[in-house]
């Protein structure tokens, strides 16, 4: 029998595995959150048992009733894993567990507090399932591409083989250490989530990036359009910093994985096998906290812009209101002091005053119809795009 293993990596904390082990455990949270939506999502988690366990770093380990096995480490690394004899069918059972009955569970368990960004909550990834074998000889070992898929990675190093299709990672392994395989592969899923996760948040930085230029790029905007163009730039800004702040986080838990791949002693095999260095990942995180910043400062300026404009539409429309008090005010003056420079008569009086009333309307409606389809320039302060 194959042991499959299907995971992936979101920043957690002791905290965190506190939390979900008392969920695990007790169906319980001290969040307000319902009891009754904890106890029905705890039910479709199918759990035999649970226990926490101390090690190098803290895990919640779980049994299902059908078999599979989960691991939910301190730093949110969270790994699947059942022995099978069909792959297929097995891979397919521990994705739709993840899927179905461990993600809505986790998601609603931590629904309060910082929200995710909209634009990360909508992106998904295929991860690959990882199998791992223990091999007297690994570079002997066969693999059917009618089961696996069409390979198109095969790396061979002094103690182990991977494999790699689209679908799986087969991971050969010459050791009679159980333990040893379970490392490499767990060290294989976290360097591998770590990295898809700077992958994912230069895609959203450019994709943020293009939609500020979009505004940039328009030259000018009329005056009633500055609220809207504003609430787009409040929305990005606000991605932007929530963003930012997950970035600004991330070394911590790569300094963890670096001493623990050390003290597991597979870093040499992460680097021969996936090519996985942890320096090149700090430098790859340096450059993604360096464009998230200039990002963030790409934002700040625009919303400066907008709000210069609407500072004019408003002083404008003051100016409009200041008109219609002197027009009232110099009336009354005129009226008082020369009081037949009115007519005192009833229908005369109506007439002036509607007169008065019609000019005063016209001319703010003038100010207000200019001000608000008048085009103000924007001046946006030139930022590097190739990055």
């Amino acid at each position: 029998m194959k042991k499959l293993t299907f995971g992936g990596w979101y920043q957690r904390t002791t905290l965190h595995l506190t939390e979900v082990y008392q969920f695990l455990s007790q169906g319980t949270s001290n969040l307000d959150l319902s009891k009754e939506s904890l106890e029905a999502n705890l039910f479709q988690l199918d759990i035999k048992s649970v226990k926490r366990v101390s090690d190098y770093l803290e895990y919640i380990e779980v049994i299902t009733n059908s078999k599979i096995k989960i691991k939910y480490y301190e730093d949110g690394l969270y790994l699947f894993e059942i022995l099978s004899d069909t792959i297929e069918e097995d891979s397919q059972k521990l994705k739709d567990y993840f899927e179905k009955n461990w993600k809505p569970a986790i998601d609603y368990l931590f629904s309060l507090g910082a929200p995710t960004p909209k634009i990360l909550s909508n992106l998904k990834d295929d991860h690959p399932v990882v199998i791992g074998e223990l091999s007297k000889s690994p570079g002997k070992e066969k693999v059917n591409e009618s089961l696996y898929g069409k390979i198109y990675s095969d790396i061979l190093s002094k103690k182990a083989r991977v494999i790699k299709t689209k679908k799986f990672i087969l991971v050969f392994i010459s050791t009679r250490k159980k333990e040893d395989l379970d490392s490499l592969v767990e060290m294989q899923i976290f360097f591998r989530e770590f990295k898809w996760q700077l992958h994912r948040y230069l895609n959203i930085h450019r994709n943020i990036w293009e939609e500020i230029s979009q505004i940039k790029e328009k030259k000018q905007i009329r005056g009633k359009d500055a609220d809207e163009y504003r609430l787009k730039l409040d929305s990005y800004q606000k991605t932007i910093r929530l963003i930012s702040n997950r970035i600004n986080q991330m070394s911590v838990y790569a300094k963890t994985r670096s001493s623990l791949s050390k003290y597991l002693k597979v870093e040499e095999e992460l680097v021969s096998l996936f090519q996985y260095k942890y320096e090149d990942l700090f430098n790859s995180l340096e450059y993604i906290k360096e464009i998230w910043k200039m990002t963030l400062d790409y934002v700040d300026s625009a919303i400066q812009m907008i709000n210069e404009i609407k500072t004019k539409t408003a002083v404008s429309g003051i100016k409009s209101i200041q008109l219609l008090t002197s027009i009232g005010a110099i009336a009354g003056v005129v009226r008082l002091a020369s009081p037949n420079a009115i007519p005192s008569i009833d229908k005369s009086v109506a007439i002036f005053l509607i007169c008065l009333f019609g000019i005063s309307y016209l001319i703010d409606w003038s100010l207000k119809f200019f001000t608000n389809y008048r085009k103000y320039q924007l001046k946006f302060v030139e930022q590097t795009k190739d990055i």
